[in-house]
């Protein structure tokens, strides 16, 4: 039983060690490892000082080690609060003024640990040869162990009392923690008294110091028992590793030299522990520093190869994935010929998508059928194809096939590229410039290179897809306002028609009469010059075009688009009114996309209206916060409004409060606005109406991409 003692501080003092270093390593600039590293640190020192204290053969041993083990004990209750304190982010002047004195208490115990005043002597305790007998300035130290561990326990209730969720089981799981581990710690300071209780708990503390290593190292916490879980099996291993050794070092000692010695069996269970920890973390450091110095070139490529398959999962260009994939494995292991050909889904087949050093003209590379020998070889085992191996192997017609087709396609290595456990493309490289052979470790990386590339080459497609069908549904929304708009254009183009036939009837009889035909004449080219500036204001927002950026009056296109939408608001006795600032500055965008944003807006302005009312478009400069400048385009209408309770969704798809609304126009506009880098802003008030503001940025920033959410401002005075 004796051996416990001694035996729980050195645990103690090891786990200290360890993690001490390892908490602290991590962030030295913490302020958390900063403190958590003093704790350990204190409590090391005090720990390998009771186990040499413990084990001590003599009295002036015995003594001098009880006196060294105050030095590390003195700042454990101070050290322990200040980490509580930082660990939960707590701060006051009272907070750091006791733990500002509770460090010169500590410095004062220090300066007298080797004095009678802390430890007088040393002498036989129950069952302990030398137990210390304390000095005066030793209460000092024991009321400050009281104090601060009641303030650290009071710290971290107070946090529990106050949080919620994850934070707050964490902070129980610590409160429950530092109550068990100072408990068992206290059980020390009994027999200082002569209370004839032993110190069982000490070994408790080790629980202190796993716990609130793992506080700081997982600090988004996990469940408890997930927590209790891993420390379990953690445990387990490290005993399972530790305990042999230890019977087996003591076992040597027996044989060897017929006797256990305590200190060297002491040491070297610390170095096997050292070297268990240790060697794992050095042995991937040590092997990518030789690697490094000893094979650079290969290290080089390496570290090119998989950062490339990191980037290409962010391409969402289908050319540039595949092209980017060919030029990297090309470039990083000099290879004289690649191909990539992946599969299309219209014919089945495996079509040439990019290659290098084919020498014959690409686009006359013949596909690859899914039926072919090498395709199917591949779908039935995805793992790289060598040509040499085929060869060289005795497997019968189809290996032979494969080889064929492989020299065919001046391959010497095939990787497949699959997502899903279904084949999307196939890797082919040539000899490498050097004829070097391909090393298992250069497939196992273009394995991980092609399995990334996969990821890639599928994210491309879908981001095609996805804007294929943004182009569907946009062509369709203009569809829908074109037949809504044809209903308003013949009765604008019925007027004039009108007019033009009772002329043309009159125009016989009146003849002669000069003043009739000159009056005629102008009406008559008038009319005629609506009607075609009507028709081709339709036809230009109804013809489809390719999306073009290109610099454009925001003015001119607000314009068209009222002028083209005055018969739908006459219908509806809707008066539409034009304040246009001069001089704007011409900004990059797709004409006919902002026509199309303007068109839905004007025309559900005009539809909220009931009984007649206005719409107010008008443009200015806008300038964000004195950085950014915008084009402000505003439709203000008079209409009914929209609910709060809507506002949030308008531009969510298929969203609307309109019977026969489709509910994509704001969406498509929103969509749109946010790909020209800009944003939309929506202010209403139901039964006063709704005003919307496009802003559209006067530097023309292609390559940004804006995710910016749509802004609901309902009482900003910079909006009006």
């Amino acid at each position: 039983m004796f051996y416990y003692y001694p035996l729980s501080g050195l645990l103690n003092g090891i786990l200290a060690v360890i993690l001490g270093l390892f908490v602290y390593t991590r962030n030295p600039a913490d302020r958390r490892y900063v403190t958590y590293g003093l704790f350990c640190l204190s409590l090391a020192i005090w720990s390998f000082c009771y186990f040499f204290w413990l084990t001590a053969s003599t009295e002036s041993s015995a003594l001098f080690w009880a006196r060294t083990l105050i030095m590390g004990a003195a700042f454990i209750p101070v050290t322990s609060y200040h980490h509580v304190v930082q660990l939960i982010g707590v701060s006051s002047p009272f907070r750091q003024w006791v733990i500002r004195g509770g460090y010169v208490v500590s410095f004062l115990l220090l300066l007298m640990s080797f004095t009678p005043f802390v430890v007088a002597s040393v002498s036989p305790n129950l069952s302990f040869r030398y137990w210390p007998n304390p000095g005066p300035a030793f209460h000092v130290h024991v009321v400050m162990f009281a104090l601060f561990v009641c303030g650290s326990v009071y710290e971290l209730y107070r946090a529990f009392k106050t949080a919620s969720g994850r934070w707050r089981n964490h902070l129980w799981m610590l409160l429950v923690t530092i109550t068990i581990a100072y408990l068992g710690g206290g059980t020390n300071y009994f027999l200082w008294y002569d209370i004839p209780i032993l110190p069982v708990g000490n070994v408790l503390i080790a629980i202190y110091i796993a716990v609130f290593a793992y506080a700081l190292i997982a600090y988004r916490l996990m469940d408890v028992t997930v927590f209790i879980k891993k420390s379990l099996i953690y445990a387990l291993q490290l005993l399972m590793l530790l305990i042999p050794c230890y019977l087996l070092l003591m076992g040597t000692q027996i044989i060897f030299f017929g006797y256990v010695s305590p200190t060297f069996s002491v040491v070297a269970l610390i170095l096997f522990i050292f070297v268990g920890f240790f060697f794992p973390k050095l042995r991937f450091r040590t092997e990518e520093a030789f690697e490094r110095v000893l094979f650079k070139k290969r290290h080089d490529y390496r570290a090119t190869l998989l950062r490339s398959s990191r980037e290409m999962v962010s391409m969402v260009d289908l050319e540039a994935v595949s092209d980017a994939l060919i030029q990297t494995v090309v470039k990083a292991l000099e290879i004289e010929k690649a191909s990539l050909f992946l599969l299309d889904e219209s014919s089945g087949t495996f079509k040439l998508r990019s290659s290098v050093g084919l020498g014959a003209d690409p686009s006359r590379v013949p596909d690859i059928s899914r039926d072919e020998p090498l395709v199917q070889a591949v779908m039935k085992r995805p793992e790289a194809l060598i040509r040499e191996e085929l060869e060289m192997a005795d497997g019968g017609v189809r290996v032979g096939q494969l080889a064929r087709k492989m020299r065919q396609l001046q391959a010497e290595i095939t990787l497949p590229l699959n997502s899903k456990d279904r084949l999307i493309g196939i890797l082919n490289l040539g000899h490498r410039e050097r004829k070097e052979m391909y090393s298992q470790e250069d497939i196992e990386v273009l394995s991980t290179l092609a399995n990334q590339a996969a990821i890639a080459i599928e994210n491309a497609r879908l981001y095609e897809n996805l804007k294929q069908s943004q182009n569907i549904i946009r062509r369709a929304d203009r569809l829908s306002s074109l037949g809504m708009l044809t209903a308003g254009l013949a009765h604008e183009i019925r007027n004039p028609l009108v007019a033009i036939r009772t002329f043309t009837q009159l125009l016989p009889e009146r003849y002669q009469d000069q003043e009739f035909r000159d009056g005629f004449q102008s009406l008559a080219l008038k009319e005629v010059d609506r009607i075609c500036g009507l028709v081709n204001d339709l036809l230009s927002f109804a013809r489809p075009s390719t999306p073009n950026m290109s610099p454009q009056d925001v003015n001119e296109i607000v314009a068209n688009i009222a002028r083209i939408l005055e018969s739908q608001a006459k219908e509806k006795d809707v008066k539409i009114g034009l304040q246009l600032t001069a001089r704007l500055p011409k900004i990059f965008i797709d004409k006919e996309q902002i026509k199309q944003v303007c068109m839905n807006l004007i025309l559900n302005a005009i539809q909220s209206i009931e009984g007649g009312g206005t719409v107010k478009i008008g443009t200015h400069l806008f300038g964000e916060n004195g950085s950014r400048r915008f084009v402000q385009i505003q439709v203000q209408d008079t209409g009914i409004g929209i609910p709060e309770k809507d506002i949030e969704n308008i531009f969510n798809p298929f969203f609307t409060t309109k019977k026969d609304g489709s509910g994509l126009g704001l969406s498509i506009s929103h969509q749109i606005i946010k790909e020209h880098a800009g944003y939309m802003v929506v202010e209403s008030q139901v039964g006063r109406g709704t005003s919307f503001f496009i802003r559209l940025p006067v530097s023309y920033l292609p390559q940004r991409a804006t995710t910016s959410s749509p802004q609901i401002n309902e009482d900003d005075p910079g909006h009006r």
